[in-house]
């Protein structure tokens, strides 16, 4: 009987241990208090010489609320040196409890891109994009052959499936990209916006916000230039530059690194044009549905009818934001289709 209650009091014992060691160590480490939520990637990719910009950082304590301002880094990212960089972000809360939080840089060498005289065996005669869509919901051809321009990470419509890809041209800076972008996250839809360096350098907050919310902002060059033109050994530095000029300002605004998604300004490419960027890490992206909606004065019902007539299967989408009845025609075509049993998805994750 005395043994039986040793046994007893010995289990009782390391019990009440176990209980003092989780709630003193374990579940105040398990809380987070305080804690620091980094903005952007823990982990950061830039070439060698290219500026650093702290994406931002966050700190919160359940009792002091914001403690941003309490937060310290240490830590220095030599961008000019090939290697490896951490930052360590630390911050005190009035309890004397203290967050960490770690970034690392990665500075890689930067490899400036020279033409190739590979490139002058390419056909580089300036093409005009077309989509055939008959508009009786069966996949239509296009300016090329499907197949053929895979070979060039060239895509102008998704898989056989039930999936629409949803993309915006900019055209201007006057348009309705704002509210599209609220009506596209109100229903849980991700959209690919093809932009230029004017617009993404004077909407900053709403470039932020698409990032933020999983949009892809992509590169649409800086001027909006006919790319094949420059697709030539004298115009090489000219085509570079519409290239890493929108890839620069977007980092400079986001922090982050820009996708390497890409459409050519007003359809006009090059089988050519299409290999320097594939050389350059980017895939490109033209369009299976689309209509001419240029003209501002679009109501939304003809809008909304011409988005539907053109649906098919795997369909990217070619939208311009500067005509309101686009605009206005979204949020009851993605209801709509949403009702038929379609998905909406990123043209990034075509293959």
């Amino acid at each position: 009987m005395l043994k039986k209650l040793k046994a007893i009091l010995t289990i009782l014992i390391v019990i009440v241990i176990a209980i003092t060691i989780y709630f003193k160590f374990i579940k105040k480490t398990s809380i987070e208090i305080p804690k620091i939520t980094l903005n952007g990637k823990n982990i950061i990719s830039l070439y060698q010489g290219q500026t650093y910009k702290e994406p931002g950082y966050k700190a919160t304590d359940s009792k002091d609320g914001n403690i941003t301002d309490k937060v310290k880094i240490n830590g220095e990212v030599l961008t000019n040196e090939i290697g490896t960089y951490e930052l360590i972000y630390t911050v005190t809360n009035s309890k004397n409890e203290t967050a960490k939080a770690h970034r690392f840089i990665k500075v890689k060498k930067n490899e400036t891109p020279t033409y190739k005289d590979e490139y002058d065996n390419i056909d580089n005669q300036t093409r005009g994009w077309w989509s055939n869509n008959k508009l009786d919901g069966k996949r239509p051809s296009g300016g090329a052959d499907i197949n053929e321009l895979k070979k060039y990470n060239a895509y102008f419509m998704g898989p056989d499936e039930k999936i629409l890809y949803l993309t915006f041209d900019e055209g201007g800076l006057e348009t309705y990209v704002k509210e599209i972008v609220d009506v596209l996250n109100q229903n849980n839809v991700k959209a690919t916006f093809f932009l230029c360096r004017k617009f993404i350098e004077e909407n900053k907050d709403l470039i932020k916000k698409m990032a933020e919310t999983g949009h892809t902002v992509a590169n649409h060059t800086s001027h909006h230039l006919n790319m094949p033109s420059l697709a030539t050994k004298e115009n090489f530095d000219k085509y570079l530059k519409e290239i890493t000029e929108v890839e620069q300002t977007y980092y400079e605004i986001t922090g982050q690194n820009m996708e390497k998604i890409y459409r050519d300004p007003r359809g006009e490419w090059s089988y050519r044009d299409l290999q320097i960027m594939k050389d350059l890490g980017y895939k490109s992206y033209f369009y299976s549905a689309d209509y001419l909606d240029y003209k501002e004065n679009v109501t939304k019902e003809k809008a909304l009818n011409e988005l539907t007539k053109r649906v098919h299967n795997g369909a990217i989408y070619l939208i311009h934001p500067k005509n309101k009845g686009n605009y206005q025609a979204l949020d009851t075509f993605i209801k709509n289709m949403k009702k038929q049993g379609y998905t909406f998805d990123l043209v990034k994750n075509i293959e």
